[in-house]
């Protein structure tokens, strides 16, 4: 079984050696180490040539687009995601794949830990479980893995016409759920197989993330609405409770003597994230996203069965 691991990335110049020197580093090397540079300005593709990996451009932004270059470049049988940002465990490789040696698995997630946390923004992240990847795989609806530690066989990969690159974020969901709505395939979550993921300090690690999130949120609404389980949207008040309720919230921390920061940055996150929705509007109906039709894999995985 030969393995590759695809690094999408644009501009990482600060972190490309480090996320480099770990995938090289494993204790089952990777047969590819592929770091797909999505129109960097700086040197992040002279940096990831020096440090072993192969670079193929992709010139045209979009991480999808990119992460669908890295594994159609790729002679794997496997193919492993991760992201710039991310420090792989020497063993995160070897126990990855190892679910895979079932041939009815297709997929396979490992566990994403943030790196720091000493900033109240990077506290709010782990809080509010952002990149949970435990989280991710018991959700109600479907189970998905985030692309920042994840394999995928390359038949389902190709089975499935790659990632959808109309998505700026939520296509790592979109990938997971139509992999369980039209393949046979089997998702295996592998706690050991961890990732260490660096996140920045300031406010605007949060905000920018709601944004992103909240517009890949809004295309898969339009895409998996109609499908069996999927969770009703919540409602304009529902999604921005957190800066009406900001005073009461603000109040109950004071009289309980707990940090402040928090109800401020929820507040923040909310109105980020609605910026997303109209985003995500606009890009849904910019890419012409209709919703999917439920087949009969997707009916028996929603009554509890694994298709």
């Amino acid at each position: 079984m030969r393995i590759a691991v695809v690094v999408p990335v644009r501009n990482g110049a600060a972190t490309v050696r480090t996320c480099i020197a770990a995938c090289l580093a494993q204790t089952l090397p990777p047969d590819e180490l592929i770091v797909v540079d999505n129109g960097s300005t700086d040197d992040t593709a002279a940096l990831a040539v020096a440090a072993g990996a192969t670079v193929v451009p992709e010139p045209v932004a979009g991480s999808y687009r990119a992460r669908n270059r890295g594994w159609r470049s790729a002679d794997a049988d496997v193919v492993a995601f991760t992201d710039v940002d991310c420090i792989p465990s020497p063993d995160w490789l070897a126990k990855l794949v190892e679910p895979l040696a079932d041939p009815s698995v297709a997929v396979v997630g490992g566990a994403i830990v943030q790196d720091e946390r000493t900033s109240a923004t990077q506290r709010w992240i782990v809080d509010r479980r952002f990149l949970d990847q435990a989280f991710n795989s018991a959700a109600a609806f479907m189970p998905f893995f985030a692309t920042a530690n994840v394999a995928y066989r390359r038949s389902t990969l190709e089975a499935l016409g790659g990632f959808d690159e109309a998505f700026q974020s939520g296509g790592d969901n979109d990938m997971s759920w139509r992999a369980q709505a039209f393949t046979t395939g089997r998702f295996v979550y592998r706690r050991q197989a961890e990732v260490r993921h660096q996140v920045g300090r300031r406010l605007r690690e949060v905000t920018s993330r709601s944004r992103r999130y909240a517009a890949g949120d809004f295309m898969l609404e339009r895409r998996w609405s109609g499908w069996p389980g999927y969770p009703a949207p919540p409602g304009f008040l529902a999604r921005t409770r957190r800066v009406w309720r900001l005073p009461a919230a603000v109040c109950h921390r004071m009289l309980t003597r707990r940090p402040l920061s928090i109800p401020f940055i929820d507040a923040a996150a909310a109105i980020s994230a609605e910026r997303g929705r109209r985003q995500g509007r606009r890009d849904a109906r910019a890419a012409g996203i209709e919703p999917l039709a439920v087949t009969v894999a997707g009916s028996r995985h929603m009554a509890g069965q694994r298709p």
